[in-house]
């Protein structure tokens, strides 16, 4: 069996921003509060795949960078991803 990150910490971290608030997100645990309790907009369906991907991973059924992609789609769609800027 492969070795799952039962930390949820992602490779790379994901900056939104919420109420003008600029939030820089590390792990799968902190994804899922704010999937689940700070989220701009109502259901659709990147926001619940979202959820259930941060559940798998800290289920330590699936790797974190499966929740981040999921974490990032979801973001993008309620357009509160920051985007990287290119150097």
């Amino acid at each position: 069996m492969e070795n799952l990150d039962d930390h949820g910490v992602f490779e790379t971290s994901v900056r939104v921003v919420l109420k003008s608030k600029e939030l820089e997100i590390f792990t799968t645990r902190q994804a899922a509060e704010l999937l689940l309790y700070s989220w701009p907009t109502g259901e659709t369906g990147y926001l619940s795949q979202a959820r259930m991907a941060c559940m798998r991973v800290l289920g330590g059924n699936e790797k974190a960078e499966t929740a981040r992609k999921a974490f990032e789609d979801a973001a993008a769609e309620a357009d509160i991803l920051v985007e990287e800027q290119a150097i």
